[in-house]
This record gives C-alpha cells, structure tokens and sequence, in this order.
C-alpha cells in the first residue's frame, strides 16, 4: 500500500512537471512575441520620429525661403510705387512682367 502511495504521489509529481513545463514553455514563447512586437513598435517609432525632423527641417526651409520671398516681393513692390512719373509706359509695362 504504501508503495502504490509513493507511486501515486510519483506520478502525480511528473503530471505537475509536465504541466509546469508547459506552461513555462507557453510564457516563455509569449514574452519572446511580446519582445519581437515591442522591437517592431520601437523601429516604427524611430522611423517616424526622423520622418518628423525631416519633415520638419523642409518646414523650416520653406519658411525661410517664404520671407525672403515676401521681402523681395515687399522691396520691388515699394521700388514699383515710388517711380519717377517720368517713366515711360514701355519701362512701365516692363516692370510689371517682371511681376
């Protein structure tokens, strides 16, 4: 009796083994998925995020490029509006195709 006890609590000790095993086979491979994905949402960030400074940089750029645009703009249209009277029609029409 006492051998068919040890035998139960024998087997009873490997089904346990087995079943931790398992589980610590099923938690392991979960974690490695959760790591992969996490490294996939990183390298996404990252990418993002210098996709951000880039786009901002061209911003930055096309601002600037905007003044200096509208200073030019500002300085012939003040130049245009203080013209001699004297300006004939022709130089006249020539400065507003420059336009």
């Amino acid at each position: 009796m006492a051998a068919e006890t040890i035998l139960e609590t024998l087997d009873h000790y490997k089904s346990e083994i087995e079943r931790l095993t398992k589980e610590l086979t099923e938690t392991t491979h979960e974690k490695i998925q959760a790591a992969e994905y996490g490294l996939v949402v990183l390298e996404e960030k990252l990418t993002l995020k210098q996709q951000y400074d880039e786009l901002e940089t061209e911003y930055d750029v096309l601002k600037q490029e905007l003044e200096q645009l509208r200073e030019e703009v500002k300085i012939k249209e003040d130049h245009f509006q203080w013209q001699p009277e004297y300006v004939s029609n022709e130089e006249a029409s020539h400065c507003l195709e420059e336009r």
